[in-house]
């Protein structure tokens, strides 16, 4: 099914064909809407190593044990990446007893360039910013960190109970992100095909996540997936007009006076069998030791773990946690 066809189809059956045209209402529709704002797209957040719901007027509900995967995990499926890095700085220190929201006095949607309704941007390029480098970073009682002052976000649109969301990797996961998706490439396997468990990491300090597959997407449940990765929702996340989700009210913030770590030497790939045993295995378990065994034990490995894998739900209990 096309987008276009995704797009026809969602039109109320009671709307006459006559003024149905969806060209037309993008192109005649687009000036009357500018410049207004209808709101921030839903979003999943954290606070207190929780997550939360948030709706477009900011109104959180804290997610339940009951509404997580084995009453701790929360189960996605990516539908879709914005490109590159979303970038946000604050001059002035977080303040945790603001309750007003707070527009960033520089930002980037791509992680390349200022934003052009920034009024005064920093540098013209993120690259040579020197809030974009490692060091620039202020805690709250302005001492310096090793993290940057410009923080680094990775957006995702994801599919939780038939609903799409916006999902933010905040800085100090987006190592732990970047070797999930690596795994799942190294395999063949697209990022939506799996349902993706989130965790937390006990042992860190404060909120990192973890990621795992949580399963893999049933068959008969693909096409309803495809639909909502090219539904007006995820482009509204993926390619919004504007800073859809710059103005974050303090409260919502945990990342922000976190200390953002250096990227780590280059480490050498690990091998499939460690691949499937990370992302099947709980993440409180650590990183299984690496081996280097000959490509037929490497696969024969690789099938058993996830045969084996006990924590993998039935295609049923996955349509249901994904509400389709």
């Amino acid at each position: 099914m096309s987008a276009t066809e995704t797009a026809i189809a969602q039109i109320p059956q009671n709307i006459p064909a006559h003024v149905v045209s969806l060209e037309q209402a993008r192109v005649m529709n687009a000036d009357a809407i500018q410049g207004i704002s209808t709101g921030f797209p839903p979003s999943i957040r954290i606070k207190g190593s929780k997550f939360r719901i948030v709706d477009g007027n900011g109104e959180e509900n804290v997610l339940k044990a009951t509404d997580l995967a084995d009453s701790e995990f929360l189960p996605i499926v990516i539908l879709a990446a914005k490109p590159g890095l979303h970038k946000t700085f604050y001059a002035a220190a977080y303040d945790p007893n603001q309750t007003e929201a707070v527009a960033p006095d520089c930002f980037s949607m791509d992680g390349t360039v200022p934003d052009p309704s920034v009024a005064k941007p920093v540098c013209g390029t993120c690259a040579g910013c020197p809030n974009n480098a490692f060091g620039s970073g202020r805690n709250q009682s302005g001492q310096a960190t090793k993290g940057k002052a410009c923080s680094d976000n990775k957006i995702l649109a994801v599919a939780y109970k038939g609903g799409v969301y916006q999902f933010k990797i905040p800085p100090a996961s987006l190592k732990n992100f970047g070797v999930y998706v690596k795994n799942l490439t190294t395999r063949g396997v697209p990022l939506g095909n799996v349902m993706t468990y989130v965790g937390f990491d006990d042992n860190a300090d404060y909120s990192v996540f973890q990621f795992r597959v949580g399963g893999w997407i049933p068959e008969n449940a693909m096409e309803r997936l495809m639909a909502l990765a090219r539904s007006q929702e995820v482009q509204d996340i993926i390619h919004p007009v504007g800073f859809n989700a710059a103005p974050v009210a303090p409260k919502q913030v945990e990342e922000k006076a976190k200390v953002e770590e250096p990227p780590p030497a280059e480490k050498p790939p690990e091998t499939a069998a460690a691949v499937v045993q990370q992302e099947t295995a709980s993440p409180r378990r650590g990183r299984p030791k690496k081996e280097e065994p000959a490509p037929a034990a490497v696969a024969a490995a690789a099938a058993a773990a996830v045969v084996e894998a006990p924590a993998l739900p039935s295609d049923d209990e996955i349509k249901k946690a994904l509400g389709l």
